[in-house]
């Protein structure tokens, strides 16, 4: 979808170009990096083990922690609204714009921005004492900008709700990241973060995968007029092409909100930074 934004402005050629810079800045950065060795322990984790017990390792020792769990579980159903929405909002944009491709441009544009701008406000701030205050303030800050720019209509308010939502990524994944390399074992901690990255993983595709089927045939058709969301909902939304996914995206941003609100309920989500490592 970035792409074909992209290719209204610069073309393939500069498509192509664009991604063989940023890939060789990449490359090179991780090639400059001295990554150091963590020494080898032999540790009951590894005698005797079957290849089933290694591979699901990682889900038996966040399983077996109550706070991991609810942090892994906590950023699952993050992940899930956040892709749950964000399948749908690059058409909405375009249903509620007549296809206007500058206008998505725009907003990926900004998107970046904000992104970048959140990274070097949090390496210069170095974030919250308490990462876990990092990790739920930056759910809440998302939920609140994706629900105001599903609720807009027009690029003045889509432009920079999205800044606002990108700044907020920087916080909660490096508070996320710093609570979990604390808490996990240095000698496991691949097996750890490999298991929670296919959760999220698994849970993004479901999300991708229900989303157009739900824009298509509930979102929508209840949007138009006469639909049954349209009666409660034309005064805010329309009824025009793109207004069911708008309420479907401000629905997804919401639980984004609920995620972060109700993680200050979580005892264990809460303990978790006064734990030392497990």
């Amino acid at each position: 979808m970035a792409r074909s934004t992209r290719f209204y402005i610069i073309g393939l050629a500069g498509i192509a170009l664009m991604d063989i810079v940023t890939f060789s800045v990449a490359i090179a950065t991780v090639l400059l990096v001295p990554i150091p060795q963590l020494p080898v322990h032999t540790t009951e984790h590894h005698k005797n083990a079957s290849i089933w017990q290694q591979l699901t390792f990682g889900f038996h020792y966040i399983i077996k922690r109550s706070g991991l769990l609810a942090l892994v579980v906590s950023a699952s159903l993050f992940w899930f609204a956040h892709d749950l929405g964000g399948s749908v909002a690059t058409p909405m944009i375009l249903a509620r714009t007549e296809n206007d491709s500058r206008v998505l441009g725009s907003i990926f544009l900004v998107a970046g921005i904000g992104g970048v701008t959140g990274a070097v406000l949090l390496s210069v701030w170095g974030g919250p004492r308490r990462r876990i205050h990092g990790y739920l303030l930056g759910m809440v800050g998302a939920g609140v900008s994706k629900a105001i720019f599903g609720l807009g209509q027009s690029p003045q308010i889509w432009l920079p709700a999205q800044f606002c939502s990108s700044l907020n990524f920087p916080l909660l994944e490096s508070s996320q990241t710093a609570i979990l390399l604390a808490k996990v074992a240095p000698e496991v901690q691949g097996r750890v973060f490999a298991a929670r990255s296919l959760m999220f993983q698994l849970v993004s595709a479901i999300a991708s995968l229900i989303a157009g089927p739900l824009a298509d045939n509930v979102f929508e058709p209840a949007m138009k007029p006469g639909g049954n969301l349209a009666k409660l909902l034309a005064g805010v939304f329309g009824t025009h092409p793109g207004a069911g996914m708008a309420v479907m995206y401000v629905s997804t941003s919401t639980c984004l909100l609920l995620v972060g609100l109700g993680g200050y309920a979580c005892r264990c989500l809460q303990d978790l930074d006064d734990r030392g490592s497990d």
